[in-house]
C-alpha cells in the first residue's frame, strides 16, 4: 500500500527520507508539500497528526510517524530487501549496537553544533535576525574540534557508520550540503578524509535525485514569487 509523505523536497530532514527512498527504489509513496512560508506547519489539520508541527511526516493508512531519523529508520527496515542495504540485518547484534553508536555520535557530536552555526549564518538572516558573532565563532570552535575527530576517523574507514555506506551517512548528507550552501563548506573541504567522504556520497545517484528535486522547488518557488 502507497503511504504519504508530508515535507519539502527543499528540508534537509524530508531529504533524509527522500534519501532513503532513492537508495531502496521506492517510489509507491505520495509528496505532500507542506508550504512552510505559509506556515502550513503549523496549522490545525496538520498539527493534529504532528503535534510539534514540523516535517517531515509520515502516514501509512491508521499509522503516523514523525521525526526524519525514526522514519528513515523504519523505511530502511521496512524495505530491508530491496536496493541498497542501509542497515544491519536481523539478528546482527553486534551490527545493531555498532549502528546506535554512530547514529548517537552524529546526533551528540556533529548535529547540535551544525545546527548552530546554520542558524547564525543561515536560518538568522533568512527570518531578518541578526547573526550573533560571539555564539556563532563559539559553535565554530567547538565543531572544528569535532570535526577533527571525524576526520580521524574517517582515515581508518570510509564511511560515517563503518566500512560501508548506510543510514548513517544519509543523516549527515543534507546538514553537510547545507554548511556548503551557508558558506561554511571549508570546514569540510579543509579536511581530507571528510572531502573525500562528501565525493563519495555526493555523487551517488541518490543524492544526484534529491538534489535535482530541490533545485525544481526551488526554481518553482522563485518563480510564483
Amino acid at each position: 500500500m502507497a503511504f504519504k509523505l508530508y515535507g519539502s523536497p527543499l528540508s534537509g530532514c524530508t531529504q533524509r527520507v527522500l534519501l532513503v527512498l532513492a537508495e531502496k527504489g521506492v517510489e509507491d509513496f505520495e509528496l505532500l508539500p507542506v508550504n512552510l512560508m505559509k506556515g502550513e506547519h503549523k496549522m490545525p489539520n496538520y498539527t493534529e497528526k504532528h503535534p510539534f508541527g514540523v516535517i517531515p511526516l509520515l502516514e501509512e493508512g491508521e499509522f503516523r510517524l514523525f521525526e526524519s531519523r525514526a522514519i528513515s529508520r523504519y523505511l530502511a527496515i521496512k524495505y530491508k530487501d530491496k536496493g541498497t542495504s542501509l542497515v544491519p540485518s536481523a539478528g546482527d547484534w553486534a551490527g545493531w549496537a555498532l549502528f546506535e553508536q554512530w547514529a548517537a555520535v552524529e546526533s551528540s557530536n556533529f548535529h547540535y553544533y551544525c545546527e548552530q552555526i546554520l542558524t547564525q549564518k543561515m536560518w538568522n538572516p533568512y527570518k531578518g535576525l541578526p547573526t550573533v558573532d560571539a555564539i556563532l565563532d563559539d559553535a565554530t570552535k567547538r565543531f572544528e574540534e569535532k570535526l577533527d575527530t571525524f576526520d580521524k576517523v574517517l582515515g581508518t574507514q570510509e564511511y560515517l557508520g563503518g566500512k560501508e555506506f548506510s543510514l548513517i551517512d544519509i543523516f549527515y548528507m543534507p546538514a553537510v550540503a547545507l554548511l556548503f550552501r551557508a558558506g561554511a563548506g571549508s570546514l569540510i573541504e579543509l579536511r581530507p578524509n571528510w572531502k573525500a567522504w562528501w565525493q563519495r556520497v555526493s555523487t551517488r545517484p541518490s543524492w544526484e535525485k534529491v538534489s535535482a528535486s530541490a533545485a525544481a522547488a526551488a526554481a518553482a518557488m522563485a518563480g510564483n514569487k
